[in-house]
């Protein structure tokens, strides 16, 4: 609750607002559409970025083995700290792509909640997996929504988590790596 604001929801009004495009017989919000094009725009600049770059080989380095990477010379804690500004960062972009679609209300932080089973079913370190499980989750989401009682849809994400933990531990694209001692 904010001072002058009080507890009703907001939303945020953009140029998008109330138009559709058509994909034959798909109709789409062009605030959803907008919203598809700049994250797939993102994730290509954190791919290229994380691939293609000194920072951001450093940075893959730092989270694989800080011990090998500070030998190397990387500065661990400034890596760190630019992690944390780049999350911070995307973080505040998922927002702004999110506002306009969503109403403001103080319990909308528990949306982030929905990333983790995304980021399990994909597969940690895993950019693609990631999305294909925040798709997933998604999709699972809605259809439970659609089919099953009211309270399904929140813990439909859940479920599909344990079901994929059960069966494949590291995840649809994460690699199983064994250490033999």
């Amino acid at each position: 609750m904010v001072p002058g604001w009080g507890v009703d929801t907001y939303f945020l009004e953009t140029p998008f607002y109330n138009k559709v495009v058509n994909f034959g017989p798909v109709i789409i919000g062009q605030d959803h559409m907008a919203i598809i094009v700049m994250t797939v725009i993102l994730v290509t600049v954190l791919y290229l970025f994380f691939r293609f770059t000194k920072l951001g080989v450093a940075m893959q380095a730092t989270s694989q083995n800080q011990l090998a990477a500070y030998y190397m010379g990387i500065p661990v804690k400034t890596v760190f700290s630019l992690i944390w500004a780049i999350s911070a960062a995307v973080a505040a972009f998922a927002g702004l792509l999110l506002a306009p679609i969503a109403f403001i209300h103080v319990n909308m932080g528990f949306i982030g909640i929905k990333a983790f089973p995304a980021a399990v079913l994909g597969g940690f370190g895993s950019l693609p997996g990631a999305i294909v499980g925040g798709l997933i989750i998604g999709i699972v989401e809605a259809l439970a929504g659609f089919y099953l009682p009211e309270g399904f849809k929140d813990t439909a994400a859940y479920i599909v988590l344990l079901a994929v933990l059960v069966v494949r531990p590291q995840g649809l694209f994460g690699q199983s790596m064994h250490k033999k001692v």
